[in-house]
């Protein structure tokens, strides 16, 4: 299949420059912020793909109503083994699993890419993780991307002020992906028989995952003949790709450099 991301050259670019910096054992953790269906998880499984040699190690935060404390860190016990999935067995206190998991990513000469995704969801414990990998992620070669829906952090909320002290840490950067722009809304309309610009003003806030080639038109079309029914858009795409169909936003797989602490690349138009 032939994938091309619209318009996040620059975030693809700036995350690329963090992975090379820390895997020189400068580690960072990257705060990749936007809107549901902007195209997060599709940036990062880009960067996964571009990565082939780093280990890379997944975790999520659920949308529940008792989420259960350090869910992604158990995600991420669950892959690495060892002595972090012991202790999360035996019930370890949580300062000795943070250790644990810093202790086993630690190796020098290997990549370790870690994604906690839907970070807005996170329990209380889990934005204490993030806390203390940020303060030390520094010194290990260690990516550590978590990503969050912006609007879903209330101003004043505990998450929003965890998260201002995180982009404060020497090791975090910022990557914030914003919607499309009328010329990408137009080249996913390519070929489908749809109007472009109606597609961009029902759409442009929501781009999701839509699929252009065989049978891609219909489904297109009427994925937006729903969402227009229902008084909301979402047929913009982030990608294009050879396949069928349209389908949602945000999928699991299996801009610049920074140059001081909390640098944001605005990554929504162009590039």
């Amino acid at each position: 299949m032939i994938v091309q991301l619209l318009e996040r050259v620059a975030a693809l670019a700036a995350l690329t420059g963090y992975a090379r910096e820390a895997r020189q054992g400068d580690g960072r953790l990257v705060l990749v912020a936007g809107e549901a269906g902007i195209g997060k998880s599709a940036l990062v499984e880009q960067l996964h793909e571009d990565l082939p040699d780093a280990r890379w190690l997944w975790g999520a935060c659920d949308g529940l109503f008792t989420p259960r404390p350090l869910g992604p860190l158990f995600d991420l016990a669950g892959q690495l083994g060892g002595e972090l999935e012991e202790l999360c067995r035996a019930g370890a206190a949580r300062e000795e699993l943070f250790r644990a998991l810093l202790g086993q990513v630690r190796e020098a000469g290997t990549l370790s890419v870690l994604v906690v995704e839907d970070v807005h969801w996170a329990d209380e414990a889990t934005v204490d993780l993030l806390r203390f990998l940020g303060r030390r992620v520094w010194a290990v070669p260690v990516l550590l991307i978590a990503t969050y829906r912006g609007e879903d952090t209330a101003a004043g909320a505990p998450l929003r002020v965890a998260l201002g002290e995180i982009a404060r840490q020497r090791s975090t950067r910022r990557v914030d992906l914003g919607p499309l722009s009328a010329e990408a809304v137009r080249v996913l309309a390519g070929g489908t028989g749809l109007d472009a610009a109606e597609l961009y003003r029902l759409t442009a806030r929501e781009p999701v995952l839509c699929h252009r080639g065989g049978g891609g038109g219909a489904g297109c079309g009427a994925g937006i003949g729903a969402r227009r029914g229902a008084g909301a858009g979402g047929a913009a795409g982030h990608r294009v790709a050879g396949g069928a169909g349209c389908g949602g936003a945000d999928r699991r797989p299996g801009g610049a450099g920074a140059a001081g602490v909390g640098d944001r690349v605005p990554a929504g138009r162009g590039g």
